[in-house]
């Protein structure tokens, strides 16, 4: 018998962002079971907890009465509190593809990419990653809040990471328009403001010319991003979930959340080019969809 019953196998690890984390319990199941935990969310009659650094969800029914109270009343101030928007919040398709013709869709844009379509997937592969890493990217009329979606599958040992950027490539604040990057490799990832963060524009060429930047500069830099740590098995498919709203990026994989990134940069008005890149070879992509928030109008 299990010493403490999850249902739910751990599907990846998790650190969280600096004044992120949940509260600490000691959890106590109906047969005397301890275990110490921090809390994260609760829904649908489970709770969602995190021991050893990996996530877990536990039957709230299955637990003591006294946590079984505890709980009754208790609200998550970590990850997994904020409102949850309504179902058709992201209500405006910009762009999906599924893959299953035999080359890209029209409006696929490509940039030191080597990238195919082959048997219903995007194939992502790079020319050559000592120059730049592959692009493949659409480009839309500029929305503030968006939904990006796509599965994905490391399929192969070339296969080190990829990136989504959120850009304006008409803005010229921040090198080549960056607003917001998350990265997801086999073992972790991160969430970045990369428009008053490391792309913009002084910090960068400063960077870039090998100078050091002073204190206070890296010191705001970490409120840039927010990094989190995976565990993901190669050659198999999960589905990666980004929303943003307002000043907020949350990250979701299989359905979890895994991290989010608040910062005034996120909060762009125009962010009309969504790419993936690919770091170096042989990450697959499949179902890959944009939307943005209801109304339709770019926000002023």
């Amino acid at each position: 018998m299990k010493p403490f019953p999850i249902f739910l196998v751990a599907l990846f690890g998790l650190i969280l962002s600096p004044g992120e984390a949940g509260e600490v319990r000691t959890l106590t199941n109906a047969e005397g079971k301890k275990i110490e935990a921090e809390l994260l969310s609760q829904k649908d009659g489970k709770v969602r907890i995190m021991s050893n650094r990996r996530v877990f969800e536990v039957p709230i029914a299955s637990l003591s009465k006294e946590d079984q109270e505890f709980l009754a009343t208790w609200k998550p101030d970590g990850i997994g509190d904020e409102e949850e928007e309504p179902e058709n919040y992201y209500s405006e398709l910009i762009f999906e593809d599924d893959f299953s013709e035999d080359e890209f869709d029209e409006r696929w844009s490509h940039y030191k990419s080597e990238s195919i379509v082959d048997d219903g997937v995007l194939v992502g592969k790079t020319i050559d990653i000592n120059d730049h890493a592959g692009v493949d990217a659409i480009r839309f009329e500029g929305r503030r809040d968006l939904e990006v979606s796509v599965k994905f599958n490391f399929a192969g040992e070339s296969a080190e990471r990829f990136n989504i950027w959120l850009d304006d490539k008409d803005y010229k604040g921040s090198h080549a328009g960056h607003i917001s990057s998350i990265v997801i490799s086999p073992t972790g990832g991160s969430i970045s403001d990369a428009k008053t963060g490391n792309f913009e524009n002084a910090i960068y060429e400063k960077r870039k010319g090998g100078g050091t930047l002073n204190e206070e500069t890296q010191e705001m830099l970490k409120k840039k991003t927010a990094h989190f740590r995976l565990d993901i098995d190669r050659e198999e498919w999960h589905t990666l979930l980004i929303r943003t709203k307002g000043d907020l990026v949350t990250v979701s994989i299989n359905g979890y959340e895994i991290g989010k990134l608040k910062s005034e940069g996120l909060a762009h008005p125009t962010k009309s080019l969504v790419s993936l890149t690919t770091n170096v070879n042989d990450v697959h992509y499949d179902d890959f969809v944009v939307r943005a928030a209801k109304g339709g109008a770019p926000v002023e």
